[in-house]
């Protein structure tokens, strides 16, 4: 999992340029007026992933006119999307002169310091604005996250718990929190967590199949199926899903047809990883081994050990 960023540009209310304004003769209204147009074009640009076209046009905006904040801002979020982090915390230091308080450009800021590799000092910031209501979801599960990615499993349980109450529908949060209990051995709070991340999927395949995926991860297989029931046969031939099934099947409750069913709509989906497939073979018997790499060879999918995969012998080559 990575950080999220705080901010995801939105198009502006554009209207198209016409004509060349004269910048000599402008006044500070069309000026202003035009940054706009730059801004919302920058941000046009920045969703439809044209970071080229989208820096111009916030270059040009910033440099028109300094009455629009969220056009350095974006200028900053810019930069971190293009790996520019000291460009963007040049930004956000110019940024915070104008308006030292603003929690979303501090937030900001941490996010930057973590992605320049300061963990320190973006851990720092993030516990700063734990105070901030605007922020305070985004803040605990960011610094949640980072103490999970640097391995201080304990540090991120304390304070995906301490802000709990603040988020206590929010999936994607529990989903952190079951992570972290189970990195830091707390199998059963995990398990507890991630049910109920269940019961807030209610229907909806996509958490469900991820959930699905997280229980055979974990190897809670009859958990994994349990999930997988509730699932249509339409979402069952995408191939993580199929390949979550196979391997709840084979390993875990240890029926092999519906399990090779399973994995061949896996492999019929796309599903390549050899090396995964290979690590089910110790969990079958010799008949069934032989039976599953007829099946993978018929999906041309390479597996450890295969003849492709060996190097050639010299001698042969010499002859």
């Amino acid at each position: 999992m990575v950080l999220t960023c705080p901010f995801s540009p939105r198009f502006g209310v554009g209207v198209l340029l016409v004509g060349t304004l004269l910048l000599g003769c402008a006044t500070p209204i069309e000026r202003r007026e035009l940054a706009q147009e730059y801004f919302n074009l920058g941000n046009a640009y920045f969703e439809l992933q044209d970071y080229e076209r989208s820096y111009l046009y916030y270059r040009r905006a910033i440099d028109l006119s300094d009455d629009i904040p969220a056009a350095g801002f974006n200028l900053a979020r810019l930069h971190l999307e293009r790996s520019e982090h000291e460009a963007a915390l040049e930004v956000l230091e110019r940024l915070l002169e104008r308006d030292p308080e603003n929690a979303l450009v501090l937030e900001t800021r941490a996010y930057a310091f973590y992605l320049h590799g300061d963990a320190d000092r973006a851990r720092r910031e993030y516990r700063g604005l734990l105070d901030r209501p605007s922020v305070r979801r985004r803040v605990a599960f960011n610094l949640g996250l980072l103490e999970m990615n640097e391995g201080r499993y304990d540090e991120a349980v304390s304070v995906l718990e301490e802000y709990l109450e603040f988020v206590e529908d929010d999936r994607e949060y529990r989903w952190l929190l079951a992570e972290v209990y189970y990195r830091a051995g707390q199998e059963e709070e995990a398990l507890n967590e991630l049910e109920y991340y269940r019961s807030l999927a209610g229907v909806d395949p996509k958490p469900l199949s991820a959930l699905a995926v997280r229980y055979v991860d974990w190897e809670y297989f009859l958990l994994a199926l349990d999930v997988l029931d509730l699932l249509s046969p339409e979402v069952l031939r995408e191939p993580e899903p199929a390949w979550a099934q196979a391997q709840a099947l084979l390993r875990g409750s240890g029926e092999f047809e519906p399990g090779m069913e399973a994995l061949e709509r896996a492999l019929r989906g796309g599903f390549d990883d050899g090396e995964a497939i290979h690590r089910l073979l110790p969990h079958l018997r010799e008949d069934e081994r032989t039976l599953l790499l007829e099946l993978v060879a018929e999906y041309n999918v390479s597996m450890p050990g295969d003849p492709e995969d060996e190097p050639p012998d010299p001698e042969e080559e010499d002859e």
